[in-house]
C-alpha cells in the first residue's frame, strides 16, 4: 500500500525503483503522445508492476508526470 504521507516523487522513485526516471520520461521515441495515453501507461505500469496504487494515487502520479515532463493541456 502506498504511504499517502510521502511526495508523489519519492514514493514513485522507491515504487518504481527507476529513481528520478527522467530517462524513461524524455526519451525522443516516447509512446505518450497524449493525456489520455499517459493515465493508460500509468495504469499499466500499477498493474505490470503490482505496485497496488489505488486510483486516486494513479491520478497523483499522472498528474506530477504530466506536470514535470509532458505538459499536455488537460
Amino acid at each position: 500500500m502506498p504511504d499517502s504521507t510521502k511526495p508523489v516523487p519519492i514514493c514513485h522513485a522507491q515504487k518504481t525503483g527507476f529513481g528520478n526516471g527522467d530517462m524513461i520520461y524524455t526519451r525522443s521515441d516516447s509512446k505518450v503522445k497524449d493525456l489520455p495515453k499517459l493515465k493508460s501507461m500509468v495504469a499499466m505500469c500499477n498493474t505490470e508492476l503490482r505496485l497496488d496504487l489505488f486510483p486516486e494515487d494513479e491520478a497523483d502520479v499522472t498528474a506530477y508526470l504530466n506536470k514535470q515532463f509532458y505538459k499536455f493541456k488537460p
